[in-house]
């Protein structure tokens, strides 16, 4: 069971801080955790090298203050199975474990058929003519999303807590082009209105511009006079807030004015942040080690409203590392030269804790006991676990104590997704 193993692991971490009489601790919410990845069912390049650990990296939740996680759906497979590992897992671990649906710009090629004329090729250029062939096959899709939604709205709202992640990533093109990209945010948008209090877990990357565009379509409202996929069928004209037809047949699509929207593991500019930021009160942004690698990074990070940020660790990528520019905050001083910040700073990130977890690579956890699985974390694999180092750097990159910034992100985490914050 988690709650015993947890027990044991915090007994055997915190004996001297125990000891002390600490009592007062971080709360952490991980608003980025992919579940699904491979990663954590032990898969590395397409090789078995271990058994699945979630349950150990829970257990690691439990004794570093990760209170509560959000997990990241990125295809309509992939958000089913994080579905399932939360239901799974739900009722053996004292962490909170929620979820998001929705497709990832990297991942839109589902919504058309593998191999056919709209399928983005890795070679593919975009001057290539992009258009949907086979209709029937992406209304389907669609429709499919559609009624995972509206199945989990109705059996699991209260885990259900956000549509994502979806949006635009014009760094990874060779995954799927900027045309269909563009179409498929516009359409899951669209479905997204159906079910207008749920927030949105947004993905942008190198593409402010367009991104922006589209979101401020759905912020002012627009009226839709083609409805190629037939969504009109689904309007329900009793929910409020929701899409609604004109007398001329268009459908209305807005954004209700409480919407909060969080445009996650944010790497852009600080002229993006303001734009973003301008664009509506309900916009707020989430950070990882990823968002901090750069001089202009550490710059955006200072600049961002307290009360617009969240926190994520995007796990099991976007961890801090050496050659990052937010690796000298991990200690008080903010120097470079610390190799090892835990004596300088970083352990107050995690009172109970007496010191940090051993690591081992990937291929050597299948030999070390089953029972001690909890003190490992593979090597070069980042975790929730690590929330508390993503709260020290980006405390000391904006000058506030830790305990303040943690707080404040608490609470704006537990706003924006609509759960309690004991």
């Amino acid at each position: 069971m988690i709650h015993r193993a947890a027990a044991q692991l915090l007994r055997k971490y915190t004996t001297a801080n125990m000891t002390a009489g600490v009592s007062t601790s971080p709360k952490y919410f991980d608003i980025g955790f992919n579940i699904s990845d491979h990663m954590f069912r032990g898969i590395y390049h397409e090789k078995q090298q271990h058994e699945s650990d979630i349950p150990n990296i829970l257990n690691r939740c439990v004794v570093t203050n990760v209170k509560k996680l959000l997990i990241t759906g990125s295809s309509i497979k992939e958000s089913q199975h994080s579905i399932d590992v939360v239901s799974q897992f739900a009722s053996s671990t004292p962490v909170s474990l929620y979820y998001t649906i929705g497709v990832h710009p990297c991942h839109v090629n589902e919504f058309v058929p593998e191999h056919g004329q709209s399928y983005w090729k890795p070679d593919q250029t975009e001057e290539a003519p992009f258009e949907i062939v086979d209709h029937a096959f992406t209304q389907g899709k669609l429709r499919e999303l559609y009624d995972l939604y509206k199945r989990q709205e109705a059996s699991d709202a209260g885990r259900f807590k956000a549509i994502g992640e979806i949006g635009l990533d014009y760094d990874r093109l060779n995954y799927s082009g900027i045309a269909i990209q563009k179409l498929f945010f516009i359409e899951q948008l669209k479905l997204s209105c159906f079910f207008p209090n749920k927030p949105l877990f947004l993905h942008l990357r190198s593409c402010t511009e367009d991104f922006m565009e589209i979101l401020e379509m759905f912020i002012k409202g627009f009226n839709d006079t083609k409805d190629t996929f037939n969504y009109k069928e689904l309007i329900d004209g009793t929910v409020a807030g929701g899409p609604r037809i004109n007398e001329d047949g268009s459908i209305f699509y807005k954004f209700t004015d409480t919407r909060k929207f969080v445009v996650h593991s944010f790497t852009g500019s600080v002229s993006d942040l303001r734009k973003l930021r301008d664009s509506s009160e309900n916009c707020y942004f989430s950070v990882n080690g990823c968002s901090m690698r750069t001089e202009e990074s550490i710059e955006m990070i200072s600049a961002m409203p307290l009360d617009k940020l969240l926190l994520e660790t995007d796990a099991p990528w976007c961890d801090i590392r050496r050659t990052h520019a937010s690796f000298k905050f991990l200690n008080k001083s903010c120097d470079a030269t610390i190799a090892d910040s835990w004596d300088h700073g970083l352990s107050d990130a995690y009172p109970q804790l007496d010191s940090w977890f051993k690591s081992v690579k990937k291929e050597k956890l299948r030999g070390i006991e089953r029972e001690k699985w909890d003190e490992y974390m593979v090597k070069s694999r980042n975790e929730p676990c690590t929330m508390g180092h993503v709260a020290t750097a980006v405390a000391n990159i904006k000058g506030v104590p830790l305990s303040e910034l943690v707080d404040q992100v608490w609470h704006n985490s537990c706003l924006v997704f609509d759960v309690e914050s004991h």
